[in-house]
């Protein structure tokens, strides 16, 4: 039975992600592991008191990153270095995890923040050396605050591949017209935490979410540079509509970040460009709006060439033909694109 494990003092994010994957997934191999206390004393390199790591391991006891054993990847006065290998990476390899998806991107961290400067100052690494400072008598305090966060992110990249695995077999990717370019959307229902990131790393530009609650988020990706304003006009306005008691139908204030009155379902973040109809941290009245009405929406409101089905030829030419006597379905939107058109329909 294994009742110990020896690091040595302050121990860095490498040392402890070591240390958490034995205790989470080292039982069979080491039995005991699990519930080992942890000793902090020694450096990398040399022998631990004149003992090598392969007689401590012998009495129960394994080295992390100090005594020159198998888990130490530092070069000593009778031991050679182990290049490109930090402790967290002995030691998955020895468990035969280093290859599994949920710990890979963990082990990548660890690794750069061992063998690699450059560690920004709010990640986890240096995160780990602020703890010690505030707890300098107390290492066990900082190694178990620092494996609850490493608990967190596995958890985190097992809900992101299971959601890769849902949109593969369930969600709904298409290829729709952008502002310029061709972008891709994807949608489906999801309690999934992860399917939007999910979605995103399969390439999709924006993300539409519902919940079995009947609650649905809007996400775009960053990089791709979309407005949702005439999205959020149309929704706001749909909204409204369906619920048979239209309060707020400025066009301007229909755009709005945050709410606004006679559409409060809907959350307009400018700065992420996303539309909420409540989220995990603030809950809301779903949307009265069906999952297929709302992807038309987006379709349209990213899309600045889409006009009007039965003017969509004048509207090209940039002549608008909606009257009072006449008007086009989509005057009441007021989106950019037709206003644009109206102005110079105007000024001539």
């Amino acid at each position: 039975m294994f009742k110990a494990i020896v690091v040595h003092r302050r121990p860095h994010l490498d040392e402890i992600c070591a240390i958490w994957l034995l205790r989470k997934f080292g039982e069979d191999k080491f039995p005991g592991v699990s519930e080992a206390s942890m000793v902090f004393e020694g450096a990398g390199g040399d022998d631990l008191a004149g003992f090598s790591g392969d007689e401590y391991e012998g009495e129960g006891v394994i080295l992390i990153g100090v005594g020159g054993g198998k888990f130490d990847e530092h070069p000593g006065v009778k031991t050679f270095g182990k290049e490109d290998e930090c402790a967290s990476t002995l030691v998955a390899k020895e468990l035969g995890i280093e290859n599994e998806p949920a710990i890979e991107r963990i082990l990548r961290f660890a690794k750069a923040s061992d063998l690699k400067a450059g560690n920004q100052p709010f990640d986890l690494a240096n995160l780990v050396k602020a703890m010690h400072h505030a707890n300098p008598d107390d290492p066990c305090l900082v190694v178990n605050w620092t494996m609850q966060g490493l608990d967190a992110k596995y958890l985190e990249q097992v809900n992101f591949l299971a959601a890769k695995g849902e949109i593969q077999n369930g969600a709904s990717l298409e290829e729709i017209q952008g502002p310029g370019r061709k972008i891709k959307l994807s949608y489906g229902v999801s309690e999934s935490e992860q399917f939007n990131s999910a979605c995103r790393n399969q390439g999709a530009a924006v993300v539409i979410q519902k919940r079995s609650s009947g609650n649905v988020q809007i996400y775009t990706a960053k990089k791709e540079g979309l407005i949702l304003d005439d999205v959020a006009r149309m929704l706001r306005m749909d909204e409204q509509e369906a619920k048979g008691n239209v309060v707020t139908n400025g066009w301007n204030v229909l755009a709005n970040e945050g709410k606004v009155e006679g559409a409060e379902e809907w959350w307009f973040q400018r700065a992420g460009q996303m539309l909420l109809n409540g989220s995990l941290s603030c809950p809301n009245t779903p949307t009265h709006l069906s999952l297929e009405q709302i992807k038309d929406i987006v379709k349209i409101g990213v899309n600045p060439t889409c006009f009007e089905t039965n003017r969509m030829e004048k509207c090209k030419k940039g002549i608008c033909t909606s009257t009072p006597g006449s008007p086009c379905p989509w005057y009441r939107y007021g989106l950019g694109r037709c206003r644009k058109i109206r102005h110079a329909t105007a000024a001539h």
